[in-house]
C-alpha cells in the first residue's frame, strides 16, 4: 500500500515540528544498502516518486529496494507497512513522501522552506496528496478497462511474483475500478473534467516557472511525483495539453532526469 495522504492525526504548524514527527526514533543503519541513502518503495508509486525525482535533481547517489505489494518482506523490519521509507547513510529513516522531501532538504541545500514556514508552499504540498493524487486516480481507473490497462503496467513494472501478478491484474482492476469511482465521488465534476480543473488551479501557483519562483520547492517535486505516475496511462492527455502545466512538466523531468 502506497501512502493515501490523509493522515488521522491533525498537523501542528511549529516550524519544522510537523515533518519531524515522521522522523523515527531508532536508527537502522544496516538498512542502508551499499552505505547509501535508500529508498523502499513501489516502482509505480506516485508517492515514490516525489522522492525519488528530488534525490535525482540533486545528484544524490541512493539504492532503491522494491518491495513485494503482496507480501512486504522488505518491510517488515518497519512498523510503517506503507511506501516510499527513507532510510539515510546513518540509519534515520523517515515515513510519508512529503516528510521525506523535507528531511531531504534540510540536509542537502536546505533550498525550500520547511514545514510551517511557507504557507504557500504548504497549500500545495498538501494538494498534491490530498486533491490532485485522487483525481488521477478517478481518472486513471475511470472504468474496467482503463482499470485493467493500468493493472497490466503496474504489475510487470512492480515487484510481484508471477502468480502474485496474474491475480492483480484481474482482481486489482475490479478493486481499483470501485477505488476509482469512491475518488471521483469526491469531486463535483467528471473525472477528466474535474482533472482539467485542478490542473488550472494548480497552474496559479506556478510563477516564474516552477512554485518556488526560478527553482522549485518542495510543491514542486510534490505533484511532479504524483503526475509523473500518470505517464502512459488513461488521463496523460490532460496534463499533455494543458498550456502550464505540461510545459512545467517538462522543466521538471529534465530537472529530475525522470
Amino acid at each position: 500500500q502506497a501512502e493515501d495522504g490523509i493522515r488521522d492525526q491533525p498537523r501542528s504548524r511549529g516550524l519544522g515540528d510537523v515533518y519531524k514527527r515522521q522522523v523515527q526514533p531508532d536508527k537502522v543503519p544496516e538498512r542502508a544498502i551499499d552505505g547509501k541513502p535508500t529508498i523502499y518503495t513501489y516502482a509505480t508509486c506516485p508517492f515514490s516518486l516525489k522522492v525519488k525525482s528530488l534525490l535525482k535533481s540533486r545528484g544524490i547517489e541512493f539504492s532503491n529496494v522494491e518491495v513485494d505489494p503482496m507480501k512486504k518482506t522488505e518491510l517488515q523490519w518497519s512498523d510503517w507497512k506503507k511506501v516510499p521509507v527513507f532510510v539515510d547513510i546513518d540509519g534515520t529513516h523517515v515515513n510519508d513522501s512529503n516528510d521525506i522531501l523535507h528531511y531531504i532538504d534540510e540536509n542537502n541545500g536546505n533550498n525550500f522552506p520547511r514545514d510551517g514556514e511557507d504557507a504557500e508552499q504548504d497549500k500545495w504540498m498538501n494538494f498534491s496528496n490530498e486533491i490532485l493524487g485522487k483525481s488521477i486516480v478517478a481518472v486513471i481507473y475511470k472504468n474496467y478497462r482503463t482499470s485493467l490497462h493500468a493493472l497490466d503496467y503496474v504489475t510487470k513494472v512492480d515487484k510481484f511474483s508471477l502468480k502474485d501478478r496474474i491475480v492483480s491484474k484481474w482482481l486489482g482492476a475490479v478493486i481499483m475500478r470501485m477505488i476509482g469511482r469512491s475518488r471521483a465521488k469526491m469531486f463535483d465534476q467528471p473525472p477528466r473534467t474535474n482533472l482539467q480543473t485542478q490542473l488550472d488551479s494548480m497552474s496559479s501557483g506556478i510563477k516564474g516557472g516552477f512554485f518556488g519562483g526560478e527553482d522549485p520547492n518542495g510543491a514542486d517535486f510534490a505533484n511532479y511525483g504524483i503526475l509523473r505516475s500518470m505517464q502512459g496511462l488513461n488521463g496523460f492527455d490532460i496534463v499533455e495539453s494543458h498550456g502550464v502545466i505540461w510545459p512545467w512538466y517538462n522543466r521538471m523531468q529534465i530537472l529530475s532526469d525522470m
